[in-house]
């Protein structure tokens, strides 16, 4: 059977893309490529403000103020789409993540946001989907763990072994997952010495520099279109895995 036009022209016209959390960084650009494409885009995310912000920029799109760990609230934007053809789930903040240093209840919500949270979109979203994609995020800690971050660690290990099940599961849906390395967005953007901090990465990575949202946004949308990709983890690090 040949591809379907749309996917074979890397179109996205007329389907129905939802980003969550699309309201900054690479979720953001996810969504302007997709719209760019010409899909129907639906993002998410907790913040109102930052929703409104994004909206601007993106023109026409619809919104949704949720919390990725309530599984009431994603169930309910999926309750209202009438179909859903791709899934990228962006959301998710950085933090502490020690085992020892932090109380349990600090550990279960780095799950919630980054496991159980994916989980509560996979059982919303598929239902409404015939074909199509859904995507993770995950994160180069996985492969190069930091003093500190066990939990995320391990959160995201897990997130990367979600696509290899659900692609045989959920299949003819397609699922994968793409790890950034380091990329300028704000969530990177603490502390005074940022810049500093994003300048020492850079000179050690064999692209030379750190990632902008768009370069993993168009790796997003690959994966929207490429029907033949499925069960993948795809890095886009500038090659820092190897250094």
């Amino acid at each position: 059977m040949s591809p379907e036009p749309s996917l074979a022209s890397g179109s996205l016209e007329g389907q129905r893309v939802v980003v969550i959390g699309g309201s900054s960084g690479i979720g953001l650009a996810t969504a302007r490529l997709a719209r760019a494409a010409g899909a129907d885009v639906t993002i998410a995310g907790r913040s109102e403000d930052r929703l409104r912000e994004a909206q601007r920029a993106l023109g026409e799109c619809d919104t949704a103020a949720l919390d990725i760990s309530d599984e009431a609230a994603v169930g309910a934007l999926f309750a209202e789409l009438p179909r859903v053809d791709h899934v990228v789930i962006s959301a998710g903040t950085l933090g502490p993540g020690a085992i020892v240093a932090n109380d349990m209840e600090t550990l279960r919500r780095i799950v919630d946001q980054r496991l159980w949270g994916a989980v509560n979109v996979v059982r919303a979203a598929a239902p409404k989907m015939r074909s199509g994609s859904i995507t993770f995020t995950s994160g180069g800690i996985v492969a190069r763990p930091r003093v500190g971050g066990a939990m995320f660690t391990a959160a995201l290990a897990a997130v990367e072994a979600l696509p290899r099940a659900l692609a045989l599961e959920l299949a003819p849906v397609r699922v994968n997952t793409v790890t950034p390395g380091v990329v300028d967005t704000p969530l990177q953007h603490t502390g005074d010495d940022w810049q500093a901090r994003l300048d020492a990465r850079a000179g050690a990575l064999p692209a030379g520099r750190v990632g902008a949202a768009e370069d993993i946004a168009q790796v997003m949308l690959m994966l929207m279109t490429n029907g033949y990709l499925t069960g993948e983890v795809i890095h886009v690090d500038g090659g820092g895995r190897f250094v």
